[in-house]
């Protein structure tokens, strides 16, 4: 009687032990999606910066390049919603 108990005891030991390991599984599995989206905002953010930097290169190039007109016909303008802001020669 005692020894089946024991046993019953064990059984009930592992099963806990069961679903706390199926737990940290789970946990796992959740911080391997964090770092999925994580990851993927990295990427979304270091495409938006070199997205910046060929945009600001070719206002710069635009710039040079439009060097024979009077500086007072153009003026830089930044418009609602972007985030660069652009010559507009007039």
């Amino acid at each position: 009687m005692i020894v089946k108990l024991l046993l019953m005891n064990m059984l009930v030991i592992l099963q806990h032990q069961m679903e706390w390991i199926m737990l940290l599984m789970n946990k796992l599995v959740i911080l391997q999606h964090q770092m999925n989206w994580i990851m993927l905002m990295l990427h979304v953010v270091e495409k938006r910066r070199m997205e910046m930097r060929l945009r600001y290169g070719t206002q710069m190039n635009m710039e040079a390049w439009l060097g024979s007109i009077k500086m007072k016909n153009m003026k830089i303008v930044r418009e609602e919603g972007t985030s660069f802001p652009y010559i507009l020669i007039s």
